[in-house]
């Protein structure tokens, strides 16, 4: 395992994130501020949207948004076949290079609530928006891989010697255009076959749905998951973190990396937290970088629960940032 090439303007980074959009998105997911039930396509909407936000900071510089990366996002179940679900500007795109991903954000203003000394306070703050929260026909995540791999194919092509694509599956149930478990499992598996001279690429699979069973976030083996079968189907599905992930997720997570000799890129039955936890650690490198990171905290999802369950280190902080690297 590789994956140490350090990604700059010559050598760019890719994230491929792909979304569920099918009907079961509209359901619950909890509760915001208000008491007002969030669905599960806002959730994700605002916490993908947040994480773009996030790439873009960290990829700008005095002279404005350096070229580190290619950004895709790809929706499946807003029709029987998957599609990229860019907004606005960048309808109707593939893969975006950052600095357009940055200049072709939507900008809206919205309002939220703030507790300071007891007293409740209403501010606005202003959000960027690239992807809208969809929830509307069935679930084709076959599909969906299939069209990752054929867009991940050409860009590997493209880019021989860059770190590997970097994968982010987010879903709240099981794919319905499959007749097997194995069919989904050997799909998956053509796609993470791609490989750069520095590695495969790697996917990180997220469960959302909610339900009984607790959270659990990048497990080390399938003993720490319920016993539930599509559980296992995504930790098979899923890759194993490079080192650097590791290293970040053992320090997060306060585990014992010489007991952590391997960790699994996936979360299952993730509330609000988890899902912000698996964004950030996907999208962190770790490549050359320091520095202080504060959590995003999406309309919808309270912020007491993410600072009692923070991600983001508290001494020191963390600030994770793209070294200058050309």
């Amino acid at each position: 395992m590789s994956y140490s090439q350090e990604i700059s303007r010559e050598c760019k980074g890719v994230f491929l994130f792909m979304v569920d959009q099918s009907r079961s998105m509209n359901k619950p997911f909890g509760p915001d501020r208000s008491g007002k039930m969030v669905s599960r396509a806002e959730v994700v909407a605002n916490a993908l949207n947040g994480t773009l936000e996030e790439l873009v900071n960290r990829c700008m510089r005095d002279e404005g948004v350096r070229d580190y990366f290619d950004i895709g996002i790809i929706g499946y179940g807003r029709t029987n076949r998957p599609e990229f679900c860019w907004r606005g500007g960048l309808a109707g795109r593939r893969l975006v290079p950052i600095p357009e991903v940055a200049a072709k954000a939507e900008i809206e203003e919205v309002e939220i609530e703030t507790e300071m000394r007891g007293q409740v306070l209403i501010e606005r703050i202003t959000l960027s928006r690239w992807i809208d929260p969809v929830g509307v026909d069935s679930t084709p995540m076959n599909a969906a891989f299939g069209l990752a791999h054929a867009t991940l194919a050409e860009w590997v092509r493209n880019n021989p010697d860059s770190f590997p694509p970097v994968v982010i599956n987010i879903t709240d149930g099981m794919a319905n255009d499959v007749n097997s478990d194995a069919e989904l499992l050997a799909t998956a598996r053509k796609l993470t076959g791609l490989t750069t001279g520095d590695g495969n690429v790697l996917l990180i699979n997220c469960h959302i749905a909610g339900g009984s069973d607790a959270s659990v976030v990048f497990p080390a083996s399938a003993a720490e998951l319920p016993r539930d079968p599509y559980a296992k189907l995504l930790f098979e599905m899923s890759s194993e973190l490079s080192n650097r992930h590791r290293a970040v997720i053992c320090e997060i997570f306060d585990r014992d990396p010489g007991r952590t000799p391997s960790i699994k890129g996936m979360a299952f039955n993730a509330d609000a937290v988890a899902l912000l936890k698996l964004l950030d650690i996907g999208t962190r490198q770790a490549i050359g970088l320091s520095v202080a990171m504060e959590p995003f905290t999406p309309p919808g999802i309270e912020a007491e629960s993410l600072i009692e369950d923070s991600f983001v280190l508290e001494e020191p902080s963390v600030r994770i940032e793209y070294g200058d690297q050309g």
